[in-house]
């Protein structure tokens, strides 16, 4: 049932870190930072774009300029029977439709015929759509309590009297950054549905009836035209260029006929832009067939806006309305991608990532996590360059990041969760150094176990039965336990992985779980240190007196030492393991541990240990002890004892060492008076010598000096090679 839960447990991390994603990635995709950034996204893709040509453009603008106002003897407003002249002018000039981005919701300042000729003009053209708005306005309650009112702002009630054509909404929508992107279809007040002042000049141009106006939930319907909706009363404006992409032509020229008389002109000197039969406007032919927009273009008027090609407020109003209106007459509409759509790519993105962490290493994630965001990049550069389509790329890239650092955050807790599991496992058998080394370089040994050539150990108290005959059980387990902590310390303080104890004996090796050059090298090391400091510890156990009986005072080890190929690994069952070590070298440690006693040594190594030692340092001190057939093989092997560390030798040891090798080659060449003559030198400089108190029985020179007495009266036969074998362990 266990591994039941744990695979359900795996099965389910993919699609709770898709989740948590994605539920992050929606929060963050309506914050206002990011909002914001969406729309710098849509000004920098209409940017990448340019401009687009619109020669021959069926809109045309005149405007209320600072020219016009320097030009005009009155200051703005000026009087209305100017703009009674302006609507007389224009369809003089053949203007189709007429659309004031002005509210004349006030009386002339100067005199009530104005107004009165205005409204003639209005009604007699019967083309003109005058403009409205409907404005929210915050109003106090007092005691610091507000409310918002909605106030409808019209022209007066003579010009509306005045005109049979609806009233056009000059309303803007302004996006989070104060810039306008959106263009209101129509507005409900009051129950009264009215459009907007560009809709309105498109039925009057297009001679659409009101009948023909519908919408369902995503198009707006006018006559031929089938407006995509942005949301319940949107459209994106297509802008085609920034401000003067459209004809525009300055107010006082085209009400400068014979009967007006502009600032720069005289009795005597008259230029009559819009009248003049040579060059006037109305023989250009500037408004004839055209839809002409009359708005404010000078910045005393507040009229300028921040669009995608204009964004430090440099575009008047009136070209807002323009660029709608071109965008219905051409049918290049913006589309927007459905947030439906939206989210399935968001979900998509999200749950390729996230497999994508969880399927392939760091740098593989991140590569296809940046090959993404570059798709992405593409794909919303080209959806909008080709077809007019604006993906929300900023979303899609949200979701792709938080997609990639939410997976790359879980794998790194299940790493760091997998390196205090693996620190766990080793830290009670190597050093912190060497588990830390082995967390970072992330070489946990496989299941099963690897072929490792490596260096076993193998230590054993000498004559431990004799310590359980005379210390009670608690005084035992006490004493062990000091000498033990103190051998593990030294073993994992210097790379050694403890493998297990035997009671007393303690089996460990070097060179795995983590790869050591030096393995053989420190485990001779490691068996010296061991040797020192046991000393240390009868020398402690003497000076607590009668606390310990005096065999703990003589209590020594042996130690056996071989490297070579083995297996190492987690073995076991699969409910309960070990990490530990097996094979023919194993067991040769081991043999060369229990044979050191029939030497008289503490502490026999092989021929490839001292090999591999010598090749990384020389602290150690070898002498050659035998060619040997251990028991239970049958295959020679050199051994050799470490005398100690070079640095604690005195010239005795050294001497020792001398003679007793010559020795041994004398011994070999079957010359036994010179091999026992040397031998009885060695003797004599031999450290260990025979004591029945410190449990020390013989030594190499004596073992030696009886196998040559008993050589010498029965030689070897002619082909032997002087090898030795061991008649028990």
């Amino acid at each position: 049932m266990k591994n039941d839960r744990n695979s359900w447990s795996t099965y389910l991390v993919l699609p709770t870190l898709v989740l948590f994603a994605l539920v992050v990635t929606i929060f963050l995709s309506f914050t206002t930072p990011v909002q914001k950034l969406k729309l710098g996204v849509t000004d920098q893709l209409f940017e990448l774009r340019g401009p687009i040509p619109i020669q021959d453009s069926t809109v045309v603008i005149v405007g209320i300029s600072q020219q016009a106002d320097q030009e005009i003897p009155y200051k703005y407003p000026w009087p209305t029977d100017l703009h009674a002249k302006l609507v007389n002018n224009l369809n003089e000039a053949g203007a189709q439709a007429i659309g004031f981005d002005v509210i004349f919701d006030k009386r002339d300042n100067y005199s009530l015929s104005n107004d009165t000729a205005f409204a003639k003009a209005v009604k007699q053209s019967r083309n003109v759509i005058l403009g409205a708005s409907i404005q929210s306005e915050g109003q106090g309650r007092g005691q610091g309590s507000s409310s918002q009112i909605t106030r409808f702002v019209r022209p007066y009630k003579l010009l509306r009297q005045g005109n049979d054509n609806p009233l056009g909404l000059v309303r803007t929508h302004n996006d989070l950054d104060a810039t306008i992107r959106k263009y209101i279809l129509s507005t409900f007040y009051n129950g009264e549905k009215y459009l907007s002042l560009g809709l309105e000049v498109l039925k009057l141009y297009k001679e659409i009836d009101s009948k023909q106006v519908s919408e369902t939930q995503n198009i707006f319907k006018i006559g031929p035209f089938e407006i995509p909706k942005f949301s319940s009363n949107l459209m994106a404006i297509n802008y085609f260029g920034g401000p003067g992409t459209f004809s525009r032509y300055s107010f006082e020229n085209v009400i400068d006929d014979s009967t007006v008389i502009l600032a720069s002109e005289d009795s005597s000197f008259q230029t009559n832009t819009f009248s003049d039969p040579y060059f006037g406007l109305k023989q250009s032919g500037a408004f004839k067939d055209k839809i002409v927009l009359i708005g404010a273009t000078m910045p005393e008027l507040n009229d300028l806006h921040s669009t995608p090609f204009a964004p430090q407020d440099a575009m008047p109003g009136v070209e807002m309305h323009a660029n709608a209106i071109q965008t219905i007459l051409t049918g290049k509409y913006i589309h927007h991608v459905s947030p439906w759509l939206n989210l399935g790519l968001i979900f998509f993105l999200i749950v390729f990532v996230a497999w994508a962490g969880r399927r392939y290493s760091g740098l593989a994630a991140f590569s296809i996590y940046l090959t993404l965001a570059i798709l992405v990049i593409a794909l919303t550069i080209y959806e909008f360059l080709e077809f007019r389509y604006i993906l929300d790329a900023i979303s899609l890239l949200v979701a792709l990041t938080v997609g990639y650092v939410t997976t790359q955050s879980y794998e790194y807790v299940i790493e760091q969760r997998e390196k205090r599991r693996i620190h766990n496992l080793f830290s009670s058998y190597v050093s912190p150094a060497v588990v830390e080394e082995m967390v970072e370089s992330n070489k946990e040994p496989e299941l099963g176990g690897d072929e490792v050539y490596m260096t076993a150990f193998f230590s054993d108290i000498q004559s431990f039965s004799a310590f359980s005959e005379k210390l009670p059980a608690k005084t035992l387990v006490r004493l062990i336990n000091e000498y033990l902590s103190a051998m593990t310390d030294i073993l994992t303080s210097h790379g050694g992985t403890l493998d297990k104890y035997i009671g007393d004996a303690i089996v460990a090796f070097f060179g795995a779980p983590v790869q050591q050059e030096n393995h053989a090298y420190k485990a001779c090391l490691v068996s010296q240190l061991m040797q020192l400091r046991l000393e240390e510890l009868r020398q402690k156990w003497r000076r607590e007196g009668e606390k310990w009986p005096e065999i703990v005072h003589y209590m020594r080890n042996r130690i056996g030492i071989n490297t070579g190929k083995m297996v190492t690994g987690n073995m076991g069952s699969e409910s309960r393991f070990n990490y530990t070590m097996m094979g023919d070298n194993v067991n040769l440690a081991a043999r060369c541990e229990s044979s050191a006693k029939q030497f008289g040594v503490y502490t026999m190594v092989t021929a490839n240990t001292k090999r591999e030692a010598e090749a990384h340092g020389n602290r150690c001190v070898f002498r050659y002890l035998d060619r040997i057939v251990v028991k239970g093989k049958t295959e020679p092997v050199e051994v050799y004892e470490i005398m100690g560390l070079r640095e604690h030798l005195d010239d005795a040891q050294f001497a020792c060492k001398q003679k007793f090798e010559q020795a041994t080659e004398a011994y070999k060449q079957q010359k036994w008076d010179k091999a026992l003559a040397l031998f009885n030198e060695s003797k004599k400089l031999e450290l260990f010598k025979p004591n029945k108190d410190s449990f020390i029985h013989t030594n190499p020179s004596l073992v030696y000096l009886d196998r040559c007495e008993v050589m010498k009266k029965n030689p070897p036969p002619a082909d032997w090679n002087g090898v030795y074998v061991m008649k028990s362990k």
